[in-house]
């Protein structure tokens, strides 16, 4: 991944975060898309990310759940190489 292709990350306002339920969705959907209706599934997520499936199924499924700094760069990374997608999915208040 070259400097030019690296996600854009957004200007946050006040309230404003990443939406990881949808990084993590949209990182399953790809596959969906490529290979005729298979999900990519959370373990093969957390595979990539060297995480467990636990902490990708929190991601997805509690609400207001944010990795750690590191971490989160690692599923944006898989997140662009997978979907194509540079502008991160918002989600606004708490």
């Amino acid at each position: 991944m070259t400097e030019q292709s690296l996600p854009r990350l957004p200007t946050l306002q006040q309230g404003d975060r990443i939406n990881w339920e949808q990084v993590v969705l949209d990182i399953q959907r790809s596959a969906w898309l490529r290979e005729k209706g298979q999900w990519t599934s959370l373990r093969a997520i957390a595979q990539e990310v060297g995480r467990t499936e636990g902490w990708v199924w929190n991601l997805k499924n509690i609400p207001c759940t944010e990795p750690k700094f590191h971490d989160g760069l690692l599923l944006i990374g898989l997140w662009v190489e997978k979907t194509g997608k540079l502008d991160l999915p918002l989600s606004s208040g708490t």
